[in-house]
This record gives C-alpha cells, sequence and structure tokens, in this order.
C-alpha cells in the first residue's frame, strides 16, 4: 500500500493544536506523509510551515488541499467543523476532526448524516483517550478490580489566559466556539469519564452545572477597540449514572495547572495526574472491607506507553484508514458527547438539575 497522503485545515494562530497533528503524522511516517496545508486567512499557513520547516504544498482552498490527499485533519474553529467535514466526505476523503465537532448538537447532524452514506473514516479528535495511565485505568475497571464505582472527579483546563491581555480569540466568542471552557475541556473530560465508567456504572442520566466568565471583556486582535467574551473561563459540572456513580468536574481556561482524575469504588481507589502520564497511584482494598496499609504507584506496562500521547490519536487513524476499521471515537460519539454538553449548559442557564 502506497503511503497516505495527509493534509491539515487549520494552522491556527492560538494554541496551535495543529502541530499536534503534524507531529502525529511525523510518528507514522512509516504509513503516511504530510503533503498540504490550507489556512481560510492568506499566507498563514505558507508562514506556519515556514516556520514547521515542512515542505508541503500550500493551497489557496480547501478544495485545492483535498484534490491533494487522502486524508484531513480539520483543526479550525469549531464552527467551521462541520461544512468542511461535509465537504471531505463529498470529496471521499477519511476524516480526523478537532473536537468538538461543532458548537451545540444539532449543528452536529449534518455531518452524522452525511458519515453514515460515507465508507470513509469518520474520526472525532478525543485525544486524551491515549494517555497510558487513563487506558490502563479504564482496564482495571473494566476488569471489576474497584467493583461498583461510588465518585469520579476530575480537574482539567489551562492558564495560558488568565492573563487579561491576552486577545479576543474565536475560543471566547459563543457564535464561532459555542461553549468556551465547557466545550473546550468539558468534551475531553465526558468522554473520558463516560468511555471509563459505562461498563460499570451504565447510562448518564441527570446533569448540573453552573458557569462564570470573569474577564468579560479584550481587546480585538483584528480592529481596534474591546469585544465582550461571549461564553464561559470557567465550568463546574456533575453527572449522575444509573448505577448512582457520581461525577464532578471542573473545567477552567484561567488557572488548572494539573489534569488529575481520582477514581473511588468498593475495591479501592486509582489517581492520575497528568504530569505522570504513564503511572497510577492506587489503593485497593478488599471490597468488603477498610483500607490497610499504604498506596503505591504502578508504572503502566510499556506496550501501553506513546510518547508522546497524543501520538497514539493519529496511529490509531491511519490504522483505521489501513484496515477500514471504523473508530470507536467516531462522529455519533461526538453528537452524544455534544447533547450531554447541551444538556448541561441548560442546567446552566435555568439552574436545575437535568434529567436525560
Amino acid at each position: 500500500m502506497d503511503k497516505i497522503k495527509v493534509g491539515i485545515a487549520g494552522t491556527g494562530y492560538t494554541v496551535g493544536i495543529a502541530n499536534n497533528h503534524v507531529n502525529g503524522y511525523k510518528y507514522c511516517a512509516d504509513d503516511c506523509e504530510l503533503v498540504a496545508l490550507y489556512d481560510i486567512v492568506p499566507g498563514r499557513a505558507a508562514q506556519w510551515a515556514k516556520e514547521k520547516a515542512l515542505d508541503v504544498k500550500i493551497c489557496a482552498t480547501f478544495d485545492e488541499l483535498l484534490d491533494s490527499v487522502d486524508a484531513v485533519s480539520i483543526c479550525t474553529p469549531n464552527y467551521a467543523h462541520v461544512p468542511l467535514v461535509v465537504r471531505a466526505l463529498e470529496k471521499g476523503k477519511h476524516v480526523l476532526c478537532e473536537k468538538p465537532l461543532s458548537t451545540d448538537g444539532d449543528a452536529c447532524e449534518q455531518a452524522v448524516s452525511y458519515g453514515k452514506c460515507s465508507d470513509r473514516i469518520k474520526m472525532i479528535g478525543f485525544s486524551y483517550r491515549g494517555i497510558p495511565a487513563v487506558r490502563w485505568m479504564k482496564q482495571q475497571i473494566d476488569a471489576g478490580k474497584l467493583g461498583s464505582i461510588h465518585t469520579w472527579r476530575e480537574t482539567l483546563g489551562g492558564c495560558r489566559i488568565a492573563n487579561p491581555e491576552v486577545l479576543l480569540e474565536w475560543r471566547m466568542q459563543q457564535d464561532l466556539s459555542g461553549t468556551g471552557a465547557l466545550a473546550d475541556f468539558g468534551c475531553h473530560m465526558l468522554d473520558l469519564c463516560d468511555w471509563t465508567l459505562h461498563g460499570v456504572s451504565g447510562d448518564i442520566v441527570e446533569v448540573q452545572g453552573m458557569t462564570s466568565c470573569t474577564i468579560p471583556e479584550r481587546k480585538k486582535i483584528f480592529s481596534d477597540g474591546v469585544g465582550a467574551v461571549t461564553n464561559d473561563d470557567s465550568a463546574a459540572f456533575n453527572l449522575r449514572f444509573e448505577s448512582g456513580t457520581l461525577a464532578s468536574f471542573m473545567a477552567s481556561r484561567l488557572g488548572v495547572r494539573r489534569h488529575t482524575i481520582e477514581v473511588y469504588g468498593e475495591g479501592g481507589m486509582m489517581l492520575f495526574r497528568d504530569d505522570k502520564p504513564n503511572e497510577v497511584e492506587v489503593w485497593f482494598k478488599e471490597k468488603t472491607g477498610g483500607y490497610t496499609g499504604e498506596a503505591e504507584v504502578i508504572q503502566v506496562p510499556q506496550e501501553m506507553v506513546v510518547e508522546p500521547w497524543f501520538n497514539a490519536e493519529t496511529r490509531e487513524f491511519i490504522d483505521c484508514i489501513k484496515t477500514g476499521r471504523q473508530p470507536d471515537r467516531s462522529f455519533e460519539r461526538a453528537l452524544y458527547i455534544q447533547r450531554i454538553l447541551d444538556r448541561i449548559l441548560e442546567s446552566c442557564e435555568t439552574g436545575e438539575s437535568v434529567v436525560l
């Protein structure tokens, strides 16, 4: 099989997520080759390629990129995901789309519908599933090591825009991004929690949430003056599973230093923190007894380790193209997670829990 030709749409000016895709495709260089870039802002893709020392074609239109590749990573602002996904599928291309699939569940429906009519690979960028420690924790839970799960607690975010002088980006505008921290980080958190616990705890049956925006105005990027931040800086939300498992989350763009997960069940506890992605702190116990002894640190088996862990996503995408297997990180999965986010937003707006 010839190498799969890959392109990237959206080279960005904020967190640089496209760079993770570049590195991921380099990791899979035996099977694929990055050959083309496109960005809606003239000159930006060329400058970005120069900075990254990439020998690729710079395309003037998205269609030109599609005509040059077998597969495409879509790394644009959220509102543009669906039309680009649909066009790529119309042109018969495999698609890896950054999360979330769109700004709300209704907007996601078109991509899901087109996807059902295409035999191409359709994958959503829930990349945190590639963290070795989280994958190992899921293995233990699926094997019944913790028994029934009492609680899950997770924090995720960053500090980059805690500075009020950071300019008004698309991620801070509801019409371009949807929700803020709730979408940006919350979709990863929801996916990890539901993916890890569903086999033991069942469906999510109730949600509640709160959001805040504490830096309401920022200087504009492309013009003078200031503009309003129209989505959330921080979000706190909770879930109840049908088994009774409770899950709580804190997502913030203003100062969450670590991604952490704590899981507590009748058979003990497991703790993860992102500065140690290949190990888990565990304190197991008899399911009918209490805690004794001390917690210990478990190193994840080497066969589960991918360095850096983001590369596991592009590896799966390329493997799916080679084998024809559709990933479980599907567009249907993206829609499911988005519908839950929509219900959490409803709770934020009404101040009441929402039963699913």
